[in-house]
C-alpha cells in the first residue's frame, strides 16, 4: 500500500526536462512510446512513479503495462543514463487505484542530471506495443511522483512532481459516419445537418476526407445532393441548404463515394409550423472545473458542433475543494456566453453532491436565469435536501436526482419538493435506475469504483439500491418526469464513447424536450411541465399521450369522469433501428405491448379496466390517490427510451 506524503515532510520536486516520442497517440491503436524526463534527485531505495492515469484529474482506460513477459503486449522497460539502476514494477490497479509504473533506485543515487527513459510497449521481445486509452484527449499527461525510502515498517509516501510529460490522444481511423438531422422541423423552415466521421470508440476520427452523396428519403424535404469533407474540417462538417416543405417523416442518407457504404440519419419529422418541436440535449457532465477532463468551452462545443445537440449544461460538483468560487464564476460566465437562442441553448447547473450514502443522493440543480448562486452541500452550508429546497424557494430552479438507484450514492425520495423536483435522471453512464436487473433491466447500475478498463466479475445487481428505483418513487406518488443524462467525465458529452469496466460500459444518455422554440425559457418551462423523455443515446422520436394529455401531464377524474371507464393511449415512435417492442406501463406493470415491424410504430390502445380500483395511495398523507402510465421502448439494436408518465388524480386527499 502507498499513501500521500504528509505536508510537513514534503519537499519540492520539479522536472528539468520531459518529452514523449512520438508526441501523439491514436485512441486504442497500439504503438510504442519513449517517455523521457530528468531533474530528480533521490537516494537508493527511493521510488519514481510514472502514472499513466488515475486520480480525479487524469482518468484513463490505458491498458495497464506489465514487466514480466517481454514477448507479450503492454511490456514496459526503463533505463537511467547515470550510475543508478531501476528496479521496475507495475502494481495492479486493485492495489493503488491508478495505472502506474514504479521504478526503485538501486546501485547508486539518482542525480538531477540523470535522464530516465521509460519504454511503453517495448517490442524487443516480440510484443506488439502498448494500447492507449480509447477516448481522445489533448495534452493527456503522464504524471510523475517520487517517494523517499520509507522507514522500517512504514509505507511509501508519494508526492507529485511539478511538470508532466504529455501527448495528444486523437481519434483513430474512421469506422463509421454519423448523420445528425434535427429531430423535427416546421414546414417552410430551412435547416442544416451535421456529418461526423467517428472511430470505433465514438471519437471524432482522425484524418477522414472524402465526398459524400446525399439522398433524401421523401420529397417533402429538399437540399444539397453532396457534401465534401476536407482535411481542414477535422472530420466534422455542418451542411446547410435543406428546406422542409410538407409534413412527414424523412431520413437523409450519406454515401461514401469510395466505399459505397450508406450512413442513414436519425429520423426527422416535418411538423406544422405552430406545433411543439423536439430538441436533444445533455445537461449533466463534468469538466476540469471539478473532476472531469477538458474545458467548459470544449464541453459545450463537443455537444453543439460535433454531435448536433440543441441544448446542454455543465454539472460540475459543488464541493469547495473541487469547484471553487472562481470556478463557479467562470462556469457562469461561459454558460451565458455560449447561450445562443435558435442554435444552441445552455442552462446554468451544478451537482449538489454530499455523498453521504444515506438516501439523500446526488441532486443536480438547474436555473432558468444566468448568474445564480451555488448552494453547496457541505455541512456548513445546505447539507440536506430540505435545506437545498428551502434555499431555492425564490429561484426559478429545477432539481433532478442523479443515478438514484446507484450504490455509490442513492436517492430514497424521502425528501421531495413537488415544485422544484420535477424530473429524475432515469438513465446515465451509470446505467438505468428504472427497476432492478432481476426484473429485466438490461442496463443495470454500474457498481462504484470499477476500473475504467478490463472486465469486472461482479453480480449484475451489485451496483443497485432498491430504494432508489424510479418505479418506487412513482409508486410513492412522486410525480417525476424522465430525462437521460451523461455524467460524462471524459470530455465527450454526446459521443458514443463508453465508460466503466465490462459488462457495465455504458454511453451517455440523451434528454429529449418537446418545446415551442429553442430558447432557454422554452426549454426550462417544458422541463418544468415534464414534456421530456430519456433515451440510452439513440435519437428516437416519441409521442405519447393518455386521453389527449401529452407526456408529463396530469388529468383529474373529477374533471373528466369518463376516465373512470376508458382511457385512450396514443403512441408514435420512430427510431434509428427497428422498433422491437413498445410497452405501455400502468402503475409499474406492463398492461399492453406491441412489437414492431420497422423503424416506425404507431398504436392506439384503450384501457377499459375500471380506474378507481387501480388507484394507488401516496406516501404524503394529504395527497390524493392516483394512477399513472408511462412508455418503455426497445429498439432491435438494444437501445431504449422511456417517455415521462401521465398521471390521473383519483379522488381527494386522505
Amino acid at each position: 500500500m502507498t499513501s500521500a506524503m504528509p505536508e510537513e515532510t514534503q519537499q519540492s520536486y520539479e522536472l528539468k526536462s520531459h518529452h514523449i516520442e512520438p508526441d501523439y497517440a491514436m485512441a486504442g491503436v497500439r504503438d510504442t512510446w519513449l517517455v523521457t524526463f530528468s531533474g530528480l534527485s533521490l537516494p537508493e531505495g527511493g521510488v519514481v512513479r510514472l502514472r499513466l492515469g488515475g486520480g480525479r484529474d487524469n482518468k484513463t482506460d490505458w491498458t495497464p503495462p506489465q514487466s514480466d513477459d517481454p514477448s507479450a503486449n503492454e511490456y514496459v522497460t526503463a533505463e537511467c543514463s547515470g550510475e543508478a539502476e531501476l528496479r521496475l514494477e507495475t502494481p495492479p490497479w486493485e492495489q493503488v487505484s491508478d495505472i502506474v509504473v514504479d521504478m526503485t533506485i538501486t546501485g547508486a543515487p539518482l542525480a538531477e542530471t540523470d535522464e530516465i527513459t521509460v519504454t511503453l510497449g517495448d517490442t524487443s521481445g516480440g510484443g506488439e506495443g502498448s494500447t492507449p486509452q480509447t477516448f481522445s484527449r489533448p495534452d493527456k499527461p503522464f504524471d510523475v511522483f517520487v517517494a523517499l525510502p520509507p522507514a522500517k515498517g512504514e509505507e511509501l509516501q508519494f508526492v507529485r512532481v511539478q511538470g508532466a510529460p504529455a501527448l495528444d490522444v486523437t481519434g483513430a481511423p474512421m469506422d463509421r459516419v454519423r448523420v445528425f438531422a434535427p429531430p423535427t422541423v416546421p414546414a417552410g423552415k430551412k435547416f442544416a445537418i451535421t456529418i461526423k466521421a467517428e472511430d470505433r470508440y465514438g471519437n471524432v476520427a482522425s484524418g477522414y476526407v472524402g465526398r459524400l452523396d446525399l439522398h433524401i428519403s421523401a420529397d417533402n424535404v429538399t437540399g444539397p445532393e453532396s457534401a465534401e469533407m476536407r482535411e481542414s474540417d477535422e472530420s466534422v462538417i455542418r451542411v446547410p441548404g435543406f428546406k422542409a416543405h410538407g409534413r412527414g417523416l424523412v431520413r437523409i442518407t450519406a454515401t461514401d463515394t469510395v466505399s459505397d457504404i450508406h450512413y442513414v440519419s436519425n429520423p426527422l419529422l416535418v411538423t406544422k409550423h405552430d406545433e411543439p418541436q423536439l430538441y436533444w440535449g445533455i445537461i449533466h457532465g463534468h469538466t476540469e472545473r471539478s473532476d472531469g477532463i477538458g474545458t467548459v468551452e470544449s464541453y459545450f462545443e463537443c455537444m453543439r458542433d460535433h454531435n448536433g445537440l440543441d441544448f446542454g449544461a455543465v454539472g460540475d460538483h459543488d464541493h469547495e475543494w473541487e469547484t471553487t468560487d472562481e470556478d463557479w464564476a467562470e462556469i457562469q460566465r461561459l454558460t451565458a456566453e455560449y447561450n445562443e437562442p435558435g442554435r444552441f441553448v445552455t442552462l446554468l447547473g451544478y451537482e449538489w453532491a454530499k455523498w453521504r450514502k444515506n438516501g439523500d443522493g446526488d441532486r443536480n440543480v438547474y436555473y432558468a436565469e444566468d448568474y445564480q448562486p451555488m448552494y453547496r452541500s457541505g455541512d456548513d452550508f445546505y447539507p440536506s435536501p430540505p435545506d437545498l429546497f428551502a434555499a431555492l424557494k425564490d429561484h426559478r430552479a429545477i432539481v433532478i436526482p442523479h443515478h438514484p438507484a446507484s450504490a455509490g450514492n442513492f436517492c430514497d425520495y424521502k425528501d421531495h419538493d413537488p415544485e422544484k423536483e420535477r424530473l429524475v435522471e432515469i438513465y446515465s453512464v451509470w446505467g438505468n435506475s428504472e427497476r432492478s436487473a432481476q426484473e429485466g433491466n438490461p442496463f443495470p447500475m454500474r457498481p462504484p469504483r470499477l476500473p475504467r478498463s478490463g472486465f469486472a466479475e461482479v453480480p449484475l445487481d451489485s451496483g443497485e439500491v432498491a430504494a432508489g428505483f424510479v418505479q418506487r418513487a412513482l409508486a410513492m406518488g412522486r410525480r417525476l418526469g424522465f430525462v437521460g443524462g451523461g455524467d460524462d467525465h471524459l470530455g465527450h458529452p454526446g459521443d458514443r464513447t463508453a465508460t466503466g469496466a465490462e459488462p457495465f460500459r455504458y454511453r451517455d444518455g440523451l434528454m429529449a424536450v418537446w418545446a415551442p422554440e429553442l430558447t432557454r425559457e422554452a426549454i426550462f418551462q417544458s422541463m418544468y411541465e415534464r414534456r421530456t423523455y430519456a433515451t440510452t443515446g439513440a435519437r428516437i422520436i416519441v409521442l405519447f399521450s393518455v386521453a389527449g394529455k401529452p407526456m408529463g401531464g396530469e388529468l383529474d377524474l373529477a374533471d373528466q369522469p369518463e376516465l373512470a371507464d376508458r382511457r385512450v393511449i396514443n403512441v408514435f415512435v420512430s427510431g434509428e433501428a427497428k422498433i422491437a417492442q413498445v410497452e405501455v406501463v400502468r402503475n409499474n406493470a406492463v398492461v399492453y405491448e406491441q412489437r414492431g415491424e420497422s423503424a416506425e410504430l404507431e398504436l392506439t390502445w384503450t384501457d377499459e379496466e375500471p380506474l378507481e380500483p387501480l388507484a394507488l395511495t401516496p406516501v404524503d398523507p394529504e395527497a390524493p390517490k392516483f394512477v399513472f402510465y408511462y412508455l418503455r421502448i426497445l429498439q432491435a439494436d438494444g437501445e431504449m427510451a422511456w417517455a415521462s408518465p401521465v398521471w390521473i388524480t383519483v379522488g381527494n386527499g386522505r
